[in-house]
């Protein structure tokens, strides 16, 4: 035997135990995340199936929960609500984001840099400001609309309507379909393709319509089921649109059982839960399933090409003017609607705006100590779960993808499990896991159960940021580490994690704005002295406060832009290029 075998064989003591202790950095990783992911999802399981709720004692199992949920035929009315609403948004969210992603990136369109800027506001925004704007400007008392009903004697559209809610829903999820079609599939096409059809004659619009689209089939199918579930967990749109028709969907039926009743069904309320779910998984198992065959539309080769724009000719104008004016109409002038009302007593076009100025709504916001601890408690909040989230997120990445950890594919299916769970499902699993489970009923009366469930909900967000960019670094590099002595842990943490900085200060950026903007999640973990911002104004606007609630999320929307300005500046962190 040689001296080479002979160190193979007898490895340096040293090394053992520093192997041992990356193992178990490792084992404690996944442990962390199996605990976070299953500890809310199997209360909700369990609920489904016992007479009363957990946390009374004498329970024993049974079917009657699901019996009362499919024998009520109150379930299938809301069910074809909810997939009629979540069809229509996906429809105009996916047919606005695929346009936009080829008009700008693909052709010389005039502002195109300008119009990709605005058309993604929606993003930063939550879903519950941007139905509070289109209710202040085209709701039946609206601004637009009692204009419009002036010149013209009566109101052209119904905003309280499931075409309404689907309409709103949909403008607010076009910038996800954006971001898919162009990142994924847009800006990767071979201009070699589009050439080789302009060479025998095919016009611009062709040329998108049968060369282009059909090679962003992959990105579509991802964005669409996204944008489904999205759809389908959706709170604020349908409770604000569609609460004045009694038109109920699957997340507000779920709100009004939970929240709003005095004596919650919590049998019935697991089960509806549970269904939900089972919806959401299902379409992420259709996307899996479609996606199969997603080889079949590489473009991308080994040998680079340079870009190229097609040129729309005469339509260059038009078509600008003609997007502008849906922005202008159907993003700005919402936004600006809920500004100009938190500096208004009353908005309406018979009294000119700056005879109704006033700043009494901020006043009573900050008079308030509720509504100020709400501001407190959700960048606390915020921050750590957005620094906790960032850091599991990057860890469960290291482990997934640069260690021989025998795990690590189950790790994986742990860690993008909430993908399926809906937020507000989320915090119902965190509510039942805090009375089911002891260790868990220490978080009870304090932020750390917000923070548990956010970062629980965005882990695969984070995830999806760090993730590619942990691919991309070359292994050679920790393996190099690896050859003079260096561990696992220790690898990654000199060597792999400096490397991750630019994606993690991404990704806490993300989570951060996700956080500060979000309600869902929380909505069935508050309690006095665990307001935040996002729930407060959910109440607020139930209770007819339109003035304060515009006063609350104009404060939040100048938060999130002064952070993502202070990001760019200090960091250079661009979530849209």
């Amino acid at each position: 035997m040689n001296n080479s075998q002979t160190l193979q064989a007898s490895p340096p003591e040293s090394t053992a135990i520093s192997k041992d202790h990356s193992r178990l950095i490792q084992y404690l990783i996944f442990t962390m995340t199996a605990v976070l992911m299953l500890a809310p999802t199997l209360p909700i399981a369990l609920q489904v199936f016992v007479d009363r709720p957990l946390y009374a004692d004498g329970w024993h199992l049974t079917l009657a929960n699901l019996a009362k949920l499919f024998g009520a035929a109150e379930t299938y009315s809301v069910l074809k609500t909810t997939a009629i609403f979540a069809l229509l948004t996906v429809l105009i969210a996916q047919i606005g984001g695929i346009a936009a992603a080829l008009l700008i990136g693909r052709t010389d369109l005039p502002g195109r840099q300008a119009i990709g800027g605005v058309l993604m506001w929606p993003l930063y925004l939550s879903h519950l400001i941007f139905a509070m704007g289109f209710v202040i400007i085209y709701g039946p008392s609206g601004f637009f609309t009692q204009w419009v009903t002036q010149q013209f004697g009566g109101m052209p559209w119904n905003l309280y309507s499931v075409l309404g809610m689907s309409i709103v829903a949909g403008i607010s999820q076009i910038p996800l379909a954006y971001l898919y079609c162009l990142y994924g599939a847009v800006r990767s096409v071979d201009p070699a393709l589009e050439n080789a059809a302009r060479t025998v004659g095919a016009k611009p619009i062709s040329v998108l319509l049968r060369i282009t689209l059909p090679l962003m089939i992959p990105s579509i199918i991802a964005s669409t089921a996204l944008n489904l579930v999205i759809a389908v967990e959706t709170l604020s749109i349908p409770l604000f649109l569609g609460g004045p028709s009694r038109i109920e969907t699957l997340s507000t039926y779920l709100y009004h059982q939970g929240i709003a009743a005095s004596s919650p069904d919590h049998g019935l309320i697991a089960a509806s839960s549970l269904l939900l779910v089972v919806l959401v998984g299902s379409t992420l198992m259709i996307q899996r399933l479609l996606l199969k065959q997603g080889h079949r539309y590489e473009t991308v080769k080994g040998k680079g090409a340079r870009t190229s724009q097609l040129r729309l000719g005469a339509l260059r104008w038009p078509l600008s003017i003609l997007i502008g004016l849906a922005l202008f109409f159907l993003i700005v002038v919402p936004i600006l609607g809920v500004v100009l009302r938190a500096f208004t007593t009353f908005l309406s076009p018979l009294v000119a705006p700056w005879k109704m100025l006033t700043l009494k709504n901020f006043m009573s916001l900050f008079s308030s100590d509720v509504y100020v601890r709400a501001i407190e408690n959700t960048f606390v909040i915020s921050f750590f779960s957005a620094t906790i989230g960032t850091i599991l997120a990057a860890l469960v990445a290291l482990t997934i993808q640069r260690s021989n950890f025998r795990f690590a594919k189950t790790l994986e299916v742990f860690a993008y499990l909430p993908r399926v769970i809906p937020g507000m499902i989320t915090g119902l699993g965190i509510f039942y896991a805090a009375i089911v489970f002891p260790p868990m009923a220490l978080l009870r009366g304090n932020i750390w159960i917000i923070v548990v469930a956010y970062v629980m909900a965005t882990l695969p967000l984070a995830l999806g940021a760090i993730q590619p960019a942990v691919v991309q670094i070359s292994a050679d590099l920790d393996k190099a580490a690896r050859t003079v002595g260096a561990n696992w842990f220790t690898s990654m943490r000199i060597i792999v994690l400096p490397l991750l900085r630019s994606s993690m200060i991404g990704a806490f950026t993300l989570l951060f704005i996700f956080h500060l903007k979000s309600y869902i999640i929380a909505i069935f973990l508050i309690a006095p002295g665990l307001e935040v911002m996002g729930v407060s104004m959910l109440g607020l606007w139930t209770n007819g406060d339109v003035g304060m609630t515009a006063a609350f999320a104009t404060l939040q929307m100048v938060l999130i832009a002064l952070f993502l300005i202070a990001t760019r500046l200090f960091f250079r962190v661009k979530l849209y290029d």
